[in-house]
């Protein structure tokens, strides 16, 4: 039973991968970028003779190169899917290699399809060997990082999704390695293991783009632009009506839905659907914001660089730009810095202030306009005051505290903090216009 098990996983990955390349066929973003159309042929379950073996050999996916005007293939890129819950030891890299040695001599390129990482020890094997490596989802819940013509995720994520590693990384549903590169893309992958690829064709480096730097007074001005579309007056933000007013179909689960590392996914946006899914949270105002985070990626038009995207509790940590991030995270923080300023509008939140302010009879004795140390009755007039405002904008109260400190607000003397800072509300008051502008 085990092994019947087994082979229903292999053939599930296996069915979704085949489907993927011939999605990306229809779409032109797979081999006709290469390629003319005809000269190129994908199938599925085909047998190969092999001389050694007096008989066929099944492969689970490949494809077909043909020059114009041939009858037979020039070259093949022969797929193996290996859908595996633990790592893969890097004996399956040996197996596969020389199986297709045996089969097709030179002239086929052999990638290994895997649904989680290989050892550490399979990458100076696939090096050697020059055996290619795909990292795939068989369940399309994840970042989708390859575009038409827009390449961007950079080696060191790529490498993080295939191989080992004691650190954490979001699941992407493509990467590759092939030759000691690591690739975010299809097209780039079957570029570089072709033997003299198509002229005329842009070449990897002339595709590859950088995410740009958006500054922070266009994100904000982009997120008054969307209140505006809806109207908005007053109270906490009406994501639903903003959801309708872009024609984004909106659902929320009751699930929990984990990737292929255990880590919870938030909520993921497919663009080519424009819809947005919510997975339950257990915390409403995390559902809020993430919910906001989802509208910032197709606000700010993201689907230029993603064909579907997915949130994990680490992308709603990413606060600033650290050195030698990835573009992906480029694009999660821009998403981060618009739902902040969606929820928690300037202008809004700085009357509600003055009004709350003003029924909790709070004035400027000379500490600041908000003014909060360990006495008893200053800490909790300010406590109310933050519950008058959280209910409002329904938002964390970490959310309010730092809003406070980034508008300059809040003077608090207090010798221990009651609450701890979420990584959310700290782009509320740390990320401020860059220090240096990123070139695009």
């Amino acid at each position: 039973m085990k092994a019947v098990n087994s082979t229903l996983k292999g053939n599930k990955l296996e069915d979704s991968f085949y489907e993927y390349l011939l999605a990306q066929q229809e779409r032109g973003e797979l081999v006709f970028e290469a390629y003319p159309a005809d000269n190129c042929k994908i199938y599925k379950k085909k047998e190969y003779f092999c001389a050694e073996r007096g008989g066929n050999v099944e492969f689970d996916v490949v494809i077909e190169f043909f020059r114009r005007g041939s009858l037979t293939p020039h070259s093949y890129v022969v797929f193996e899917c290996k859908n595996y819950d633990q790592s893969i030891p890097e004996l399956h890299v040996n197996d596969f290699s020389l199986k297709l040695s045996r089969t097709f001599r030179h002239a086929a390129k052999g990638v290994l399809v895997i649904s989680s990482r290989l050892q550490s020890g399979a990458e100076h094997v696939a090096r050697h060997s020059k055996m290619g490596i795909v990292k795939f989802d068989e369940h399309g819940l994840e970042i989708v990082a390859d575009r038409r013509d827009r390449p961007f995720i950079e080696h060191g994520f790529a490498k993080k999704q295939i191989f080992e590693s004691t650190k954490a990384a979001k699941s992407l549903k493509f990467s590759a390695f092939y030759d000691g590169s690591f690739y975010g893309s299809i097209l780039d992958l079957l570029e570089s293991i072709q033997d003299n690829p198509p002229s005329g064709q842009p070449t990897r480096e002339e595709r590859h783009s950088r995410v740009p730097y958006v500054p922070t007074d266009v994100i904000k001005a982009s997120a008054r632009d969307l209140l505006s579309l809806v109207g908005y007056q007053s109270g906490p933000v009406d994501l639903k009506k903003i959801c309708a007013a872009l024609s984004i179909d909106l659902e929320f689960t009751n699930h929990r839905v984990h990737d292929l590392d255990g880590m919870e996914i938030l909520g993921s946006a497919y663009f080519d659907r424009k819809k947005i899914v919510i997975n339950a949270h257990g915390n409403v105002t995390r559902e809020r914001f993430t919910l906001g985070h989802e509208i910032g990626h197709f606000f700010l038009k993201h689907h230029l660089y993603l064909a579907s995207e997915s949130v994990i509790e680490s992308d709603l940590r990413i606060v600033s730009e650290r050195e030698g991030s990835f573009n992906y995270e480029r694009l999660e923080l821009q998403a981060n810095l618009f739902a902040s300023n969606l929820i928690l509008p300037d202008e809004i939140f700085i009357r509600k202030t003055a009004e709350f302010r003003h029924l909790l009879g709070i004035t400027d004795r000379g500490h600041g306009y908000i003014f909060v140390d360990d006495q008893p009755y200053n800490y909790q007039i300010y406590e109310q005051l933050l519950t008058q405002l959280l209910a409002y904008f329904e938002v964390s109260k970490q959310a309010i505290q730092y809003k406070f400190q980034h508008l300059g607000m809040l003077t608090d003397q207090r010798s221990r903090r009651t609450s701890q800072p979420s990584d959310v509300s700290k782009l509320l008051g740390t990320y401020r216009s860059s220090k240096k502008t990123v070139a695009d």
